[in-house]
């Protein structure tokens, strides 16, 4: 019988062995789970075609080529398949006025090689989108390549403060959208850098994104359908509606709904999909509050009609099949006449442009979100989503002792990687009509017009395919 010296070096050797074939078990284990380590795509200097802000006034949003850099870290990217054309971020894209300035990162400005102007920063518009993941980063874990995702207008990272206690909604990762803090994701043809808009663009043919923003879904349904229900607008109107987030419409409750925009509607639908038996719809757009009746209001309101006996008129409408207190019923004469909703969303919000159809009563978007509290029921919910110019007035006691709780979130407060698919499952199953709010959809190349009618509000919802 042979014999072999023990020694440290052959020691060393027989771990080595051991270890690696180690390492070879866990991994064929992890590939039988399906837990594979990935490794980016080769995409290194790809172009695509991206609509890009530049400088001040009508005009700055123009498409062009772009460069794209290597990704690293938790960075995905993804293949644009069609993506929401915003009202919030129609300043942004159309240069009107009181559009944001483009303005470079403080980084980027004090760059010892010479500051870049603050109109040479390059901007990728647009809150999102859905697409196909083309490459990810070696730290990304949520996607695989291939996989069809949702990009989220609303990060969610799962681990921080706000997440871990059920408010995905206002996860760290929207605190992570200022100038300073975003990444240059590729080049124009001059070496101007670009970036996108908080992280996710989405009028480009390609998103380049940090995989809190992405919520993978795993669908067939038509691409329009998935487009409408994944929008920031839907995902906040359907979470004002369904997520227990906030307060979620409960079954034969009433609803009033306050601003029938893409945001507003899918609150509609939301609401008749919980189970309210009276949803009440409010606009001042005739076609819009057509709309409504279409996919699930009971009754519509112009507020142009009612004016101030709007929350009255309200709670009219909601009045309790008996004011008999002893036998569950509501007291009209008692501290406020009529019932009231159940629950009011909130989805008016500021006009940005002058809307070439009806306008409403409040260009600033503070009455009616004053109306949406006075027309909740005592002890109701309020639900606010918009976004509106000025402070608002409240009577004291019924803010103080009134019972009216009011809700206030990011997305309707949803939460995106448990309420995106949800969302998916409704247009799935037929339950969310997204093509009566997608009224128009259009090729990348007549994206400026189809904003144009976004803006002044001459559509419900555009989208943009590619």
């Amino acid at each position: 019988m042979s014999t072999r010296r023990l020694t440290r070096r052959r020691l060393l050797e027989s771990g080595m062995t051991v270890a690696a074939a180690g390492a070879t078990a866990l991994l064929t284990a992890s590939q039988a789970t399906g837990q594979t380590t990935q490794a980016p795509a080769v995409i290194t200097r790809r172009k695509f075609r991206a609509w890009i802000s530049r400088g001040d006034g009508r005009g700055r949003t123009t498409l062009q080529d772009v460069t794209l850099r290597p990704i690293s870290g938790r960075q995905v990217v993804v293949r644009t398949e069609i993506t929401n054309l915003c009202y919030s971020n129609a300043t942004a894209v159309l240069g009107q006025p009181n559009a944001p300035a483009v303005t470079a990162p403080p980084s980027v400005l004090a760059a010892p090689n010479g500051a870049r102007r603050m109109n040479d920063m390059a901007v990728i518009q647009g809150h999102g989108g859905v697409g196909i993941v083309e490459a990810i980063g070696p730290e990304v874990r949520r996607v695989n390549v291939g996989d069809r995702v949702c990009v989220s207008g609303t990060p969610q990272c799962g681990s921080c403060y706000r997440c871990l206690r059920g408010r995905s909604d206002m996860c760290q990762f929207l605190s992570a959208i200022g100038a300073d803090d975003l990444v240059a994701i590729g080049d124009l043809a001059d070496g101007t850098p670009v970036y996108e808009n908080s992280h996710i663009g989405g009028l480009a043919e390609l998103m380049v994104t940090p995989e809190e923003w992405v919520v993978p879904i795993f669908t067939t349904a038509d691409i329009v359908g998935v487009g409408m229900a994944c929008s920031c607008v839907s995902v906040a109107g359907l979470g004002a509606a369904t997520s227990p987030n906030l307060a979620p419409v409960e079954p034969a409750s009433s609803v009033a709904v306050v601003g029938c925009g893409p945001l507003g509607l899918s609150a509609i639908q939301g609401a008749r999909i919980a189970g309210a038996s009276t949803i009440i719809a409010i606009d001042p757009i005739r076609a819009r509050r057509e709309v409504a009746l279409r996919i699930g209001a009971t009754q519509a309101l112009d507020p142009n009609v009612e004016r101030d006996n709007l929350p009255l008129k309200v709670r009219e409408l909601t009045t309790w099949p008996t004011d008999r207190l002893w036998s569950g019923g509501r007291n009209p004469a008692g501290r406020r006449p009529g019932a009231g909703a159940d629950f009011v969303i909130e989805a008016a919000g500021a006009d940005q442009f002058p809307p070439r159809l009806e306008a409403g009563p409040d260009p600033s978007g503070i009455q009616p979100m004053v109306h949406a509290y006075q027309m909740c029921s005592l002890g109701g919910h309020v639900i606010t989503t918009s976004l509106v110019r000025g402070n608002i007035t409240l009577p004291g006691n019924l803010f103080s002792i009134g019972g009216v709780t009011h809700h206030g979130g990011q997305a309707g407060g949803a939460n995106p990687m448990r309420d995106i698919p949800r969302f998916v499952r409704f247009v799935e199953k037929g339950q969310f009509d997204a093509r009566a709010l997608a009224t128009l959809v259009v090729p990348i190349a007549q994206m400026l017009d189809a904003y144009e009618q976004v803006a002044y509000r001459a559509t419900v919802t555009a989208l943009m395919t590619f």
